[in-house]
Formats: structure tokens, sequence, C-alpha cells
């Protein structure tokens, strides 16, 4: 019998009263709790009037049990709770299901509070009970005392408590137990460190789940994100969940959310809003007496003060040379951490202790307390297993720390590359380009621990080792021959069709109905497809980094070549110069004003570029260009000197630096690198140099462009083995074949890097823009792609430092060298300096070198935006 049916045969209003109680009872579980209590309240005053028989009893205990959850939810204070179904219990009654109802709804009160043991004692009393229970009580049980097992860290015990709940759920026609079981399920694959498959259960459960999209599943996902490195969807998710909570009135929820906001925030080193999260869920939790989750708020704000303090050490050391001004504040955050690490290992969580523990050696550590450095380590404790990879990656980073303090070098090191590995091992177990390359933000400070060793140092081949560890780090695993999946390819089809047609849209005003419409659908298939992506698993082994010694070997048979590795630590630019003699170091200067200049020459290209911009504005942009490229040109231009090719190896926003436009690389040979790995991988050995001069061409012509179709034709004439694609023929699912096989592809096409989601940055073909999500099959890849598109090569950094966009998806997926612009690129400009390459190109020139003398014969007013990215093919 469900909660509140009444039996047959029972009066009139008591059958009108049950009813009332079962509506109460699906607002609890839909999570309504307020709801439930206002219809609660005046049936428990009429159920008042009815004797002590079975069904007038187990009406009323449902209704006493049902306003104990809701009254919970709303106004917390467990042990007021506890007194209701005490008294229940005291007066009795003739409902043989009592005992074990009331001992399920005691473990789920202190399950909700945090209180681990007392909930497990109940929950196992309420299942040894099963029995006697009712159906919902049995399914509501073994449901809790699987999501206690989760919290305990006990996956086998929790697995077959939420899949018997699955079993009778269904038997029962009971299929929002079903869902909540089946979620719980996806949940578990989380803590059992298998993210794209707990993504994909979640994301089958929520299809199942009769109410719609809950904000208990949107808060469940989003800490699963939060371990995959999205911080930013996770944050949106989170933001989405924040607010049902609230008009619910659902306000223990809402603290969690706001908690899972605060490790957001600390991920994207936004310290003063993860301190905001972190104390508002902190007194949220407080005024309800969740005591436990107190314990974890609390811990969220020791660890945003701590990131606090340690920013504001590196900002002195950087400008004043002083060591650390906050000895007292790291005095106060030991002594704090001290005893929040007691309270949270007395509370029954040894890793939310583990976590105080390392804060409280950290801030000693910093205060000048304690013991020495070498005692320290052997003091620090193994790290737990299942542990975060943030807590592994924190513990991996403090002993290296200490091991730095007691002169150990080379035990940094160590400590440092094994944190590196376990990161590398998280990443690998993520199929799409979007989770692999989002965790690298659990690395970013090992990569900077890694960095600062290796300059201490002074060597300026460990240097650029370590600037390639990191980046190997980054830029994660490659995917290898991935099932296609025809939901994926359904979803990709409909955003296509939906953005061809709505093209018009776009001219009409922001405020257009029509258009705000069409933008919400284009927004939900995006993220339709970016979640399915989500659910694949990786196999590929994690990417070898580049060496330094490798590199000077590899320019040995190219006189003239210079690799420079270029990268920011702590506020300053610093380049490795490496040449077939061996690598030299170079301090570049403070990071800021050139990347100011870098951001204002993106702000300039795009305005001396319009012909349709008044001339007078587009003169001052062009002049206020020529300013910034001199400026910039000054800065690196002694280090990138060199008689032949320069292969600048960078990443994040030093990526977006014109390199190849600068004055002193004019008619020079110019090629940006996402590693150093990817160059030696793909830059041909001596023997091979003009091997594309013998590949097959597929040209390919979008529509809307000046020139696309007699652009696409030259260069398809040019080469002998050629398959050329115009009109109708030019489709994305023809493209992308070509894109997926070897030879040269050249796409002649209108482009649009999208800043806020990269992976939907896209060429615009015969039937709808071909998206960089879709290019990611990891099947085979061309040795070159020519992209005459405005805009393709630029990109969006991620937190962690990873740069995305179209270009670097192709490379990404093994393309070998990618040629394409990284601002608005005229129609004229494209065809000669497009055709003016593929000539030299089939005359044996490398590409690099082709464009370079391609783009300085033209006659104009501004550079050419074009750059060669990856390999000189």
């Amino acid at each position: 019998m469900r909660p509140g049916e009444s039996a047959p045969g029972a009066p009139t209003e008591l059958v009108a009263l049950a009813g009332q109680v079962a509506r109460a009872a699906a607002d609890n579980a839909d999570g309504h709790p307020a709801r439930a209590a206002r219809r609660l309240r005046p049936a428990l005053a009429r159920l008042a009037v009815y004797g002590d028989g079975q069904e007038a009893s187990r009406v009323r205990a449902r209704a006493v049990l049902e306003l104990a959850k809701s009254d919970f939810e709303v106004r917390g204070d467990a042990s007021a709770q506890l007194d209701l179904l005490a008294a229940l219990a005291d007066a009795g009654g003739q409902w043989p299901g009592l005992e074990p109802a009331l001992a399920g709804l005691r473990g789920l009160l202190h399950l909700r509070a945090g209180r681990v043991d007392e909930s497990l004692r109940e929950l196992d009393l309420a299942v040894e009970l099963i029995d006697r229970a009712e159906v919902i009580d049995a399914c509501c049980a073994l449901l809790n005392r699987g999501v206690l097992h989760l919290e305990r860290g006990d996956l086998a015990r929790a697995r077959r408590d939420l899949a018997e709940c699955a079993r009778r759920s269904r038997e029962a026609a009971l299929p929002l137990l079903v869902f909540k079981a089946s979620h719980n399920l996806g949940y578990l694959e989380y803590l059992a460190g298998r993210l794209p498959l707990s993504l994909e259960r979640m994301a089958e459960a929520a299809g199942s789940d009769p109410g719609g999209l809950r904000a208990i599943a949107l808060l469940d996902r989003a800490r699963v994100l939060v371990e995959a490195g999205l911080v930013g969807v996770a944050d949106e998710t989170l933001a989405e969940a924040a607010a049902i909570f609230t008009a619910d009135r659902l306000p223990h929820d809402l603290a969690e959310t706001e908690l899972a906001r605060a490790e957001c925030a600390l991920l994207r080193a936004d310290l003063d809003a993860a301190a905001v999260f972190a104390s508002a869920a902190r007194r949220r939790f407080a005024r309800r007496g969740d005591e436990a989750w107190v314990l974890r708020a609390a811990l969220l704000e020791l660890q945003a003060r701590a990131a606090t303090l340690a920013r504001r050490r590196s900002a002195a050391a950087a400008t004043t040379g002083e060591p650390d001004p906050q000895r007292r504040g790291w005095v106060a955050l030991a002594r704090r951490c001290a005893g929040l690490e007691a309270a949270c290992a007395e509370s029954g969580r040894p890793q939310w202790a583990y976590v105080a523990h390392l804060l409280r050696i950290e801030a000693e550590v910093a205060a000048g307390q304690g013991p020495a450095p070498d005692a320290r380590l052997r003091e620090l404790e193994t790290i737990p297993a299942g542990a975060p990879i943030g807590v592994r990656l924190h513990a991996r980073r403090l002993r290296a720390e200490l091991a730095l303090g007691a002169g150990d070098r080379a035990r940094a090191s160590r400590q440092v590359r094994t944190g590196q590995r376990e990161l590398a091992l998280h990443r690998a177990s993520f199929g799409s380009i979007d989770l692999r390359t989002a965790s690298a933000v659990h690395g970013a400070a090992l990569a900077e621990l890694d960095l600062r060793i290796a300059l201490d140092g002074g060597r300026a081949g460990a240097v650029f080792d370590a600037a390639e560890r990191s980046r190997a780090v980054i830029r994660g695993t490659r995917r290898v021959n991935p099932p296609a999946d025809p939901g994926t390819a359904a979803l990709l089809a409909e955003l296509r069709q939906l953005l061809e047609a709505g093209r018009e849209l776009e001219r009409r005003p922001a405020a257009d109905l029509e258009r705000q419409r069409a933008r919400r659908e284009a927004l939900r298939l995006r993220q339709a497809i970016q979640a399915r992506s989500w659910h694949e698993a990786g196999a590929a082994p994690a990417d070898r980094p580049g060496r330094v010694g490798d590199v000077v070997a590899a320019l040995g048979d190219r006189p003239g070549t210079v690799v420079v590795n270029v990268l920011e630590h702590r506020g300053r630019l610093v380049a490795v110069r490496v040449t077939d003699r061996g690598p030299t170091l170079h301090d570049l200067g403070p990071a800021d004003p050139i990347r100011e200049q870098t951001r204002r020459v993106h702000a300039d290209l795009p305005v001396a570029a319009n012909p349709y911009v008044p001339a007078p504005l587009r003169a001052a942009a062009a002049a206020s260009l020529a300013g910034l490229m001199d400026r910039l040109d000054a800065e690196v231009r002694d280090v990138l000197a060199a008689p032949a090719e320069v292969v600048v190896v960078t990443g994040d926003w030093l990526g977006a630096l014109p390199w190849s436009m600068l004055g002193s690389r004019a008619g020079l040979p110019t090629v940006v690198t996402p590693s150093a790995r990817h160059w030696l991988t793909h830059a041909p050995a001596a023997g091979e140099r003009g091997r594309l001069a013998r590949a097959h061409l597929s040209s390919v012509a979008g529509p809307g462009l000046r020139h696309a179709r007699l652009e696409a034709e030259q260069v398809a004439v040019r080469w002998p083995d050629s398959t050329l694609l115009t009109g109708a023929d030019a489709t994305c699912a023809q493209a992308a074949a070509m894109l997926g096989s070897p030879g040269v592809v050249h796409l002649a096409a209108h482009g649009r890097h999208e800043s806020d989601n990269p992976l939907f940055s896209s060429v615009r073909l015969a039937d709808g823009p071909l998206f960089a999500h879709e290019l990611d099959q990891g099947a085979g890849a061309p040795e070159l792609v020519l992209l005459s598109s405005c805009e393709v090569g630029r990109t969006t950094v991620r937190p962690g430092g990873e740069a995305l966009g179209l270009t670097s998806v192709l490379l990404r997926i093994g393309v070998g060298c990618v040629v394409a612009a990284i601002a608005p690129l005229p129609d004229d400009d494209a065809l000669r300096v497009m055709t003016t390459t593929h000539d030299l190109i089939r005359r044996g020139w490398s590409v690099p070198r082709a464009l370079a003398q391609a783009s300085s014969a033209q006659d104009s007013p501004i550079p050419i935006p074009l750059v060669c990215f990856g390999a000189p093919a």
C-alpha cells in the first residue's frame, strides 16, 4: 500500500484524508516540503477524532511521518522531529508497518543531518524488519541505506542496496523510486572513478524520471562535472539547481549547492566567491543544526583562506622579495585547521579530516611552526584510497614543497611527476576532448611547482622539459576510434538545420521573440550534444612529453632552424631558445604589458580589415595596429632571431600573440605549435621534405563567400591528384570524411569561432555549419589542412591553460599542420595568398616558408592574419 492510501471499507472522510496524506507524501518525494506541510496539518487535526483502529492508526501515522519529513527539510532541527517520532512510537497503534517505517525515517533524518553512525544503526534496523514493512517503506530504507553507504565509501554494499531498491520499486510500479535508485547507481560510478559511465547512467535515469528535471539530480551531476574539471558548466548547473531549491524552500539542499559552487570558485581561482559561498552554506547548515555539514563548509572556508594567503605570498615575493608577510594569518589558519581536523575525525569523516590535515601542515610550514620539513614528510599520512583527484594532487604538491624545504630537489620532482601521472590516468578515462581538456584545471598548481623547481635550478633544458610535461598533462590523450553515436549525429543534424534556417533571424533585433526562441533551442541542442560526448570512455595512453634532447637532435638536420618554448610563470614571460647546439634561457620581462598589447591587436585587426568600416576609422585602427605590432616585435625580436625557420612552442593566451605577423618575421617561415611533442611527431625528416607535393588534395568551397568557388577551383587545378567539391556537393559529411583521411584539405568557407563554447566553432558548408565537435572522431587525419576562413585560428583558453577552437581540435585529432586565420581575412587577400601558397607547396616548399613568402608578397596595409600551426609539413 502506498503512503496515505486507505483500505477498502474505510469511512468516506477517512478515505479522503488518506488521499490528502498521499498527495502530501508525493509532494515530499517531489521536493516540495512546504506544500506537503500545508496539506498535512489540517489532515492531522481531522484525524484526531478517529479512534485507534488499524486503518485510522496507519493513516495518522503516515501523516505524522510525512510531517516530520517536511518540517525537517524546511526548518532543520532533527532533534525536534526525532522527538515527534518517539511520541508516535510511544502512542503505538494497530499498524504493523509502524516500526520499520519509524526506523527508516529516523535513519533518513540522521543521514540528512550528517550523523553517519546513528543513521546506519536505524537503517539497518529498518532493513532487518523489511518483511513487516509496506513496500514503499522497504524501498525507501534500501535507498537511504544505499546513499549512506555511498557517503561512507562502501560501494559494494551501496550497489547491493540500490539495485535491490530499483528491483522492488519496478515490481511495485514506483517510478520515482526507480529513478532515485538508478540515479544513485550512476553517482556510485562517479565515486568509483568512472566519470563517463556515471554521467551516462545519470542521464539514463533522468530520461526515466516521471517528474522531469530534478534539482537534486542537477546537484549530483554538477559534482561529477567538477571532478571532471568542467567548472563553468558545473557552476551553471549548480545555479539552476539553487534556483529550484530556493523556490521549493529546501535550505539543506541549497546549502549543499553553495558548497559545490564554492569548489567551482576555488578551481577557477575566484577566491572571494569561494569564501562567500562556503560561508553562506556554513551559516545555513548551522541554523538547521546539521552539525557534520557545518564542518564540511568550514573546511571549504579554510581552503579558500589558505589559497588567499598563498596568493598574497606569491605577490609579495614577486614585488618586494619578501618571503611571506602573512605569518599571523598562517598561524591563525593552522590553529583553526587543527581544531577542524579533530572535529572531522570525531564525526567519522576521515577524508575531510585528511584535507584539514594537509591544510594544517601547509599553514604551519608557512608560519614557521612545528617540525623540520624532513620530519613533516614522515608525518604526512598516506593518501586515502578513493580520494578525489584534487585532494590527491594537493597531497603530492605539499609533499614536493616539504621535500624542497628539506633540500631534496630530486624527491620533490618525483612527487610532482607522480601527481602528473595520476592526473594523466584520471584524464585517460575520458573519451571526449571536452572532458580531457577541462580536467587539466586540477593540475595547474602542480604544473606551476614543476616550473618553479626547474627555474630555481637555472637550467634551460630542465625548464623546457618542465613546460612540456605541463603541456602533455594539459593536452591529455587522443581518442582511438570511438563508436559512432546515432543520437549525437541526429542532434548535430538538427542543430545544423536550425542554424542554417535561422540565418535571417540573426539580422533581427536582439529583442525579437522568434530570434530569442531560435537561440534558446540552439543552446539546448549544443548542451545535449556536449553532454552526450561526456559519456564516452577513453582508452588511449597518455601523450609522452617532448624533451629538449630530442629537439636538439631533430635540429641537427635543420640548419638555421630555432625552436623557442615560451611560457608565463608568476607574472613573467620566460623563453627557452633551442638550436642544434643546445638550449638557452631568456627572461622576456613582465607578462601583463604583452598580454594587453596582444588583446589590443585582436581588437584592431577586425576594424582595420573590414572594408565596410569608414576609411578614417579603418586608418586609425591600422595605425594603432602598426604601433602595437612594433612594440610586440621589440619585446620578442631577439629570442626569435633565426636565419631560417622559427618554431614557437606555446599555449594559453600566448597562442594568440601574432608571432608570424611580427615585422622581424616578415617573409620568414614561422610555426606556432601547441607542444614540442607535436612538432617532433609531425615535422618531416630530411628525406621526407617536399612529400606533400605528391599528396592527394581535397578542395571545398562553402556558400556565401565572393571568391570561395573560384579559390577552390584555382587551388584544385594546381594539384594533379585532386577532388573538388562546390555548390550542393560541399556538404558537412563530405568535408568531415576528407578531414578524416590522409592528404591535403583546403576549405574556402565562412568561419566562426565560438568563444563561449569553442567546440562549436565551425566552417559553413552547403548544408550548414561543420562543427569542431564532430571532428573528434579518432580516425585518420590529413597531413595538412588550409582553412581559408575568418578567425578559425582563434582559441578560447579554459581554466587550467588549454586553448580550444577549430584549429586546436584539428591538431589534436592528428592533423600535422593547419593554416588558419586569427582574425577576419578579406576575400581578395585569401584568394591571392592561398593560391600562391599552393603553387609553392607544389614546388616542394615547406608550408610555413610558402605561407610566409605568399603573405609578404601581398600589397596589404595590414599584415595577413594567416598562421601556420603545428609542424612544418
